[in-house]
């Protein structure tokens, strides 16, 4: 069946409908607005929907969680392309007011049921395996995901363990799972969210290495012969929100810092230092280079030597495998030890340093824009007459979180994204005089 897109922002609501005590009831008439969320940093997406109320549904139902809300929205009536269809649990009502004596506005706010599920049962268990095999145990066994949950992007990660999940909600557990989990080159980057095609578990050199599904670029929009399709992929506006943050560089470890470890069975006492090119190249990314710059400081040493920016202190067990005491005795303490010191500090460092260029853009809504895809973003060099790129800012870009608005007359998307590359073709490196500038003035 044909798709008929007249507008970039149109949409047609198939269903919207609240699941009650009392049975279904659609609201598709009722409604001001809803807002859809989802985060490569949150384990589930949630939202909410604006209601102005003239039948006393409020006072008649009494929201108290058991009731659900059915969506299923699509870019045309005719067809399922670009469609969003699942259901969310109601867990609570607010901003509830009057308008008139006949009328009542609140907001209902809804999330995965499985958040709900996973707030009323606790893991105390131990595990030998993978952390993606754990992962997808709790998945299974405790949350009871089904099926069409279990669409997004599921990798494995690397290396035999031997864990005791220490009292955790089972959402927590999947997130302490995954702080832990390294991939092939010993990196620990991986991800567990769900977008709007499912849970999904996977490292961000998958992520950022992806081909883009989209060609963002900027231009005159809603021209009066203009073809809808080719206007999805242009943004409405753009804003940058951050950049280049050189002093949460430094504090959260990006550029360089240390970890300190301490082993209590061999009593053994270790410091490592970590180096910018020690976290970055330990992955893959999706442009050329590094959003690094080398900065040389008044005492003449560059900030990605700068070991004391940053200290981590753990415990580690790297030592154990150096001892014939615990090769001979309890050899599991070796194969199934987790190392600390590839992980504890990097993954932080990791995820400041893609969060350092991160993009705000307002698109045409499209329910294909997801959380954990890649998007191409071509922007023009604001404030030149020409039509050249801004290099600093044009790229691959990952979508970190969407927000899908529709309100009673279109339908748009709040990306964020980032990125831990850029297209510029060097390493800017600070200049001397700069420093001379500064002590001299």
């Amino acid at each position: 069946m044909d798709l008929s897109v007249k507008e970039s922002n149109q949409f047609k609501i198939k269903e919207l409908t609240l699941v009650t005590k009392a049975g279904p009831i659609d609201i598709s008439s009722i409604f001001v607005e809803i807002n859809i969320f989802d985060s490569l940093l949150l384990p589930v997406i949630n939202g909410s929907v604006s209601i102005i109320d003239s039948v006393g549904l409020s006072s008649k139902l009494i929201f108290d969680g058991s009731e659900a809300i059915l969506i299923n929205i699509a870019k045309d009536a005719d067809s399922d392309i670009a469609e969003f269809k699942r259901s969310f649990r109601i867990y609570k009502q607010t901003n509830r007011q009057n308008e008139n004596q006949s009328t009542e506005s609140y907001i209902l706010h809804f999330c995965s049921d499985e958040l709900l599920f996973s707030d009323q049962q606790r893991i105390n268990q131990s595990y030998t395996g993978k952390y993606s095999d754990i992962v997808e145990k709790i998945l299974i066994n405790y949350l009871k995901v089904r099926e069409n949950n279990l669409g997004g992007i599921y990798e494995n990660s690397i290396g035999l363990r031997k864990v005791v999940i220490p009292n955790l909600r089972p959402l927590e557990a999947i997130e302490w799972c995954t702080k832990r989990a390294v991939d092939i080159r010993n990196s620990p980057n991986f991800m567990f969210w769900q977008n709007l095609v499912g849970f999904n578990f996977a490292s961000l050199s998958t992520l950022l290495t992806q081909e883009d599904i989209l060609q963002i670029s900027f231009g005159i929009k809603n021209k009066k012969d203009g073809n809808p399709f080719s206007e999805m992929g242009g943004a409405r506006s753009l804003e940058v929100i951050t950049q280049n943050d050189s002093l949460e560089k430094t504090r959260s470890g990006v550029n360089a810092g240390k970890f300190v470890g301490f082993d209590p069975v061999t009593r053994t006492y270790a410091t490592r230092n970590i180096s910018y090119a020690d976290h970055y190249t330990s992955m893959e990314h999706g442009n050329e280079a590094p959003n690094f710059s080398s900065i040389q400081n008044r005492d003449k040493a560059y900030n990605d030597r700068m070991f004391d920016s940053k200290k981590t202190l753990s415990i580690f067990g790297a030592p154990r495998k150096f001892s014939n005491y615990i090769k001979t005795n309890q050899p599991d303490m070796i194969t199934n030890n987790q190392d600390q010191e590839n992980v504890i500090f990097q993954r932080t460092a990791i995820l400041k340093n893609l969060m350092g260029k991160k993009l705000k853009l307002v698109m045409p809504g499209n329910f294909q824009l997801t959380s954990g895809f890649n998007v191409s973003v071509s922007t023009p060099s604001f404030g030149v007459d020409n039509d050249e790129e801004d290099p600093t800012l044009s790229g691959k870009y990952l979508i970190t979180a969407t927000r899908h608005i529709i309100s009673f007359d279109k339908h748009e998307t709040i990306l964020e994204v980032a990125s831990s590359s850029n297209k510029q073709e060097f390493i800017f490196e600070s200049n001397p005089i700069q420093n001379e500038a500064v002590l001299d003035y």
